[in-house]
């Protein structure tokens, strides 16, 4: 696995994990304003939307782990390139299903896909993660 190349996936996907978990969890209105999307606030709307953004800022912070604990990097990878292909293939599942989104979405499906299957790629060229010792 090269390293600068695995530093720099995990490094972006950790700013970029951090950045939408962190304002999903705690400013869900204004990120979703960013796109032109008005909220319900009701309680469920807001903890439906708040608990994948605490999944998201969670996986920031196990790419973080990665970049400073190299015995995990490959989970880290594995996480990133999970979550990322997962957003970016329910975003293709969307387009003909409710048609094209705003541009900064598709933006966002094209960063999705190529940073996770980058991950996914680094990941492969490095082997699958070895178990952690019990």
């Amino acid at each position: 696995m090269s390293l600068d190349q695995t530093k720099i996936a995990l490094t972006l996907a950790a700013l970029t994990f951090l950045v939408i978990g962190g304002l999903l969890t705690f400013d869900p209105a204004f990120m979703f304003s960013l796109n032109a999307i008005v909220l319900d606030p009701s309680p469920a709307m807001m903890s439906e939307i708040r608990a994948p953004g605490a999944l998201i800022l969670f996986s920031g912070v196990l790419a973080v782990a990665g970049l400073i604990n190299r015995r995990i990097e490959s989970y880290a990878l594995f996480a990133a390139a999970g979550l990322l292909l997962s957003y970016g293939f329910g975003r293709l599942v969307s387009l003909p299903l409710d048609g094209v989104p705003p541009l900064s979405l598709v933006f966002a499906t094209a960063i999705e896909l190529g940073l996770g299957t980058w991950c996914a790629v680094l990941l492969r060229r490095g082997k699958l993660p070895a178990p952690l010792p019990a």
